[in-house]
């Protein structure tokens, strides 16, 4: 489990498009959500993301997408809700997988937002807040025209109706989307067989939400319009599909239970956790681990996975956890070991790129030449795997940096500052690296790939 900043990347797509037209209520609340976002954590979590991934991946393979492009991503955040960007990403709130009262809940939710991936909304919402940027122009335009001629009043209008038909326009094709998107849930759902009484169940909570002061409100219903609606939609597909309303099978519905207790258990106080857990369960014994270890008390969280591992010693994620566990305890050699069982055990499709990461962290801890060296590669496949998380370039330069391998870690140093936008910081370590008299062609090269990128 790792903590982070949300990607600059993860949001921009929306950042351009809302810039058009932030004065409209509902691109206000966009950027609402969005500025909200960028300000949250992150959390990277494998078994977390795998998870989900694997309930999204069939889906957006149906959809037609490169399913192996699709992430997930999670947001620290109670509230319920999930959003797409324009890239392979879906974004979403730990409320939502903490609320959902079904994993079918969560599918489905997936299933529509890979509906506007498919469909490409978020690209085409860029030109319908265009046309209604016109018409406000248009509005002005007459309203300035009518203020010269000496009619005041008539120029108010005038700007007031342009706003509202700015409003209305961007307020139809959201629903148009939504609508769409949720043709696409309905179809991906029915292919995988699962049930949408969840989904139809959820969007009648939301619908109740109408009748709530805007504060209240779910984000995902105000960002998601017409519950009601699509209430009665999924309804009626699920009635007419008596198949579909099985229950999810035993070992995914477990499976979800313990992300669910896992992402209770690093957002809720540590103290209620320890309040609120039956130690015989064992998602509840990994959230007093989990919870412990937030207290800095590493004996009890240690003491709490060991006998989850004695329980079910080939569950990968446990081993993980207690490599951070140890790693945190300064046992750096007992930690390398628990991260390379739990590597043994994770399936093979399973993106290794975050357990890399913590096994590199783990040896650059050590600090000899020996298991510097040996951490790099660990942190080259984490760094390949996580191409735009600037946590993993920042360890791999460090590391670099203490086996002598300066003008490596200066290159990398400098993609990491360009990640983050210190590009005065990045064109100074690629100078840097350009100028060392050993650097050899290749590098030389890339510092000026990098030195022109910084200059831009």
């Amino acid at each position: 489990m790792t903590f982070c900043k949300v990607s600059s990347t993860g949001v921009s797509a929306i950042s351009r498009m809302i810039t058009f037209g932030r004065v409209w209520a509902l691109i206000i609340m966009i950027i609402a959500v969005t500025t909200a976002t960028s300000r949250a954590s992150m959390i990277r979590d494998t078994e977390i993301e795998d998870h989900l991934l694997a309930l999204a991946r069939p889906m957006a393979t149906a959809a037609g997408m490169d399913a192996d492009q699709l992430q997930i991503r999670i947001i620290i955040s109670p509230t319920y809700n999930a959003f797409v960007t324009g890239e392979n990403t879906i974004f979403v709130h730990s409320g939502l997988v903490i609320e959902a009262e079904s994993i079918y809940e969560v599918a489905g939710v997936l299933a529509h937002e890979i509906g506007h991936l498919a469909s490409g909304h978020v690209q085409g919402r860029g030109e319908v807040v265009d046309n209604a940027m016109m018409a406000s122009v248009f509005g002005a335009v007459a309203a300035l025209a009518l203020s010269a001629s000496g009619h005041g009043d008539a120029a108010v209008g005038a700007v007031l109706g342009s706003t509202d038909q700015t409003q209305r326009i961007i307020l139809k094709q959201s629903r148009q989307d939504e609508s769409e998107a949720d043709e696409w849930a309905i179809r991906l759902m029915q292919d995988q067989g699962y049930s949408l009484r969840p989904m139809a169940n959820l969007m009648a909570r939301l619908s109740k939400q109408r009748l709530l002061p805007e504060s209240r409100q779910s984000k995902y219903y105000q960002t998601h319009p017409g519950a009601r609606e699509r209430s009665v939609v999924f309804l009626n597909h699920a009635l007419s599909e008596p198949a579909s309303d099985q229950p999810p099978p035993a070992d995914i519905n477990a499976q979800f239970h313990h992300i669910k207790a896992k992402l209770q258990a690093w957002t809720d106080p540590p103290e209620q956790t320890l309040i609120n857990t039956n130690p015989d369960i064992p998602s509840d014994r990994f959230r007093l681990a989990i919870a412990a270890f937030r207290l800095s008390d590493l004996k009890e969280a240690l003491n709490h996975v060991d006998q989850l591992i004695a329980a079910n010693p080939d569950q990968p994620f446990y081993r993980e956890f207690k490599g951070e566990i140890l790693l945190s305890a300064g046992r750096a050699q007992e930690a390398v070991d628990a991260f390379h069982a739990a590597l043994e055990r994770l399936n093979h499709d399973t993106n290794k790129g975050q357990i890399f990461l913590s096994l590199g962290r783990a040896l650059m801890t050590m600090g000899d030449q020996d298991s510097l060296n040996k951490a790099i590669p660990y942190l080259e496949e984490a760094n390949r795997l996580e191409p735009e998380w600037a946590f993993v370039k920042h360890q791999l330069g460090i590391t670099y940096g203490r086996a002598g391998r300066l003008t490596d870690a200066d290159l990398v140093l400098a993609e990491r500052a360009i990640m983050i936008g210190n590009y005065p910081l990045a064109k100074q370590l690629a100078e840097r690296a350009r100028d060392r008299e050993n650097s050899n062609p290749i590098q030389r090269q890339l510092a000026l790939d990098l030195i022109i990128e910084a200059e831009q």
